[in-house]
């Protein structure tokens, strides 16, 4: 029995980068082995996990304990599986498990864009300190008076109790804290910081490996995997191109797809406000032409506040938070989005265009700078860069494969092979040393 531990900050039925990942790791260990998953839930709010049905999966709550040690000493796992970058939770089980000798693995992908300006990135951390919601709230959840704030705190006390758990002195705790604090200021111009590294990485191309190796990473700790949620998608792709869910009216139709821009300290809500009222109220100028869906971030962002930026613009323009981003892609002639990021080589593969709106000065955007998408600066330019782009798409065959070969591996189908197959090994290292 492989015992895996990992930590979430939704539930695990919601999809998510980790979940769309260990969807198809779990495929393909459970045909070497018997695997148990646990995932461990921090939300702000207590959670409803008393009935769990399958044996092979259980859910845990934060707020049942103190600790990362102590959660890892109720699970007893073989590997732990956090994110190597700034993220509390993960860093505290990071922490907990190499004190207790665990093997301690994550992710590592490239970073997509950069943001050089971090004065708006302070004033949004601020802003959101004493908002009354986070993004992961469900619709019946309650609003509470700077909850935001107060989960970021409950977050840092369970880190902070972690560090005393795991008998790290009082210095390097205040250490830590201001090394937590610059992290956080200047995560937009190094996403990759090896404060955070674990055991093992798994990396998403040799391109990074060398780029973590500059940064301070261990060289020995990286190994190049390629990314497993892309290890389903050209079946997918395939089924697509044979269905009928395109549109066959004559109007074309624009896909706007989100990203957590503002959540991530990346945009002030004003910038993200900004731009959605401005794109939404170009598109419907021109509505019997063009038809505008959005599609927002099934984790990280908040349906409400997208519909009271949408519906007094038009309240029949379709809103989904929930639904296969597959489909809504293929479903459209066009793709609108605030930044690169993993979605759109969906968008890409499937041959249609897309176009970042770079209103706010985005720099070292990948498929800005590959030439594989359109780029809008203002909202004068987005209607006549919509029909460009129908029109003519800027990506050709070429460009694609040499950005598939330099940044993204191997798009073999066998991510999940290879990165479970190291945790095979690992798993039964670890056993061995602990007989």
């Amino acid at each position: 029995m492989l015992r895996i531990l990992t930590v979430l900050h939704t539930m695990p039925n919601v999809k998510s980068y980790r979940t769309l990942c260990f969807e198809n790791i779990l495929d393909y260990l459970k045909t070497k082995s018997d695997v148990h998953m646990t995932w461990l839930v921090y939300m702000p709010d207590k959670l409803n996990v008393s009935l769990q049905n399958d044996s092979n999966i259980t859910i845990l709550d934060i707020h049942g304990f103190k600790n990362a040690v102590e959660v890892i000493q109720t699970v007893k796992p073989d590997i732990i599986w956090v994110a190597p970058t700034l993220n509390l939770p993960d860093y505290a089980f990071a922490l907990a498990g190499k004190f207790l000798k665990i093997p301690v693995v994550g992710e590592l992908v490239n970073e997509l864009f950069i943001k050089s300006d971090q004065f708006d990135a302070i004033k949004t951390y601020i802003s959101q300190f004493f908002q009354s919601s986070v993004p992961t709230d469900a619709a019946t959840d309650k609003k509470q008076f700077m909850k935001r704030g107060r989960f970021f705190l409950y977050k840092y006390l369970f880190l902070l109790r972690t560090q005393k758990a795991v008998k790290m002195n009082t210095l390097k705790i205040l250490e830590d804290f201001f090394t937590i604090v610059k992290a956080y200021l200047t995560v937009m111009k190094h996403l990759h910081n090896p404060k955070f590294a674990v055991n093992l990485h798994f990396v998403e191309s040799q391109t990074l490996v060398e780029s973590l190796v500059r940064n301070g990473f261990e060289r020995s700790s990286l190994v190049v995997s390629g990314i497993p949620m892309y290890d389903k998608v050209f079946q997918k792709l395939q089924e697509l191109q044979k269905s009928s869910l395109k549109q066959n009216d004559d109007k074309i139709h624009i896909l706007l797809l989100t990203h957590a821009m503002y959540e991530h300290g990346y945009w002030t809500r004003g910038q993200r406000d900004r731009l959605v009222k401005e794109v939404v109220s170009e598109a419907v100028k021109y509505s019997d032409e063009m038809s505008l869906t959005v599609k927002i971030h099934p984790s990280s962002e908040i349906l409400s506040e997208y519909q009271h930026l949408v519906n007094p613009i038009d309240p029949k323009i379709p809103i989904h938070q929930k639904g296969d981003i597959l489909d809504f892609i293929f479903a459209c002639d066009i793709v609108l989005a605030y930044s690169t990021e993993s979605a759109l080589f969906y968008a890409l593969v499937l041959g249609k265009p897309v176009i970042i709106l770079n209103f706010f000065g985005l720099e070292h955007d990948l498929f800005l700078e590959r030439g594989l998408v359109y780029e809008c600066k203002e909202t004068s330019s987005l209607i006549s860069l919509i029909k460009q782009g129908v029109k003519s798409n800027v990506v050709n065959r070429k460009k694609l494969d040499d950005f598939i070969e330099e940044f993204l591996y191997k798009l073999d189908g066998r991510s999940s092979e290879r990165i479970g197959n190291t945790l095979l090994d690992l798993s039964d290292n670890y056993k061995k040393k602990s007989q």
